[in-house]
């Protein structure tokens, strides 16, 4: 007793993957199908998780609350501006140690440059 033969069997899965709306892959190549398949995670998650308030999403729905400021940053910026009367605070953009050393009117680079030679 012999089985179909493999080109009406062809013809069937052809026919059954358009039937089924289904895709057909003779080949049995990875192709995603599993993963296209399940429903998305994000609208779930989305649902579960509440949106965050912050107080950036804060002022830009009431602009009126105005200069809103957490304790810590508060704290953060006063001690930004007790450091700078001391001396201690963060030295402005391109001013170096070494360049204030020197008293070079130019950037290091150019000063080390100029050494190579």
């Amino acid at each position: 007793m012999s089985g179909a033969p493999a080109k009406s069997l062809a013809t069937l899965h052809v026919l059954r993957s358009k039937i089924f709306e289904t895709t057909y892959n003779p080949t049995n190549a990875r192709n995603g199908g599993k993963y296209l398949r399940k429903s998305l995670v994000g609208p779930a998650m989305l649902r579960y998780y509440p949106p965050q308030l912050n107080l950036k999403t804060l002022r830009e729905a009431v602009p009126a609350i105005g200069s809103l400021m957490l304790p810590e940053e508060k704290q953060r910026l006063q001690d930004v501006e007790r450091k700078k009367m001391l001396g201690k605070g963060p030295p402005k953009k391109g001013e170096s140690m070494f360049r204030q050393l020197t008293n070079a009117g130019e950037g290091r680079r150019a000063t080390m440059k100029g050494k190579k030679k």
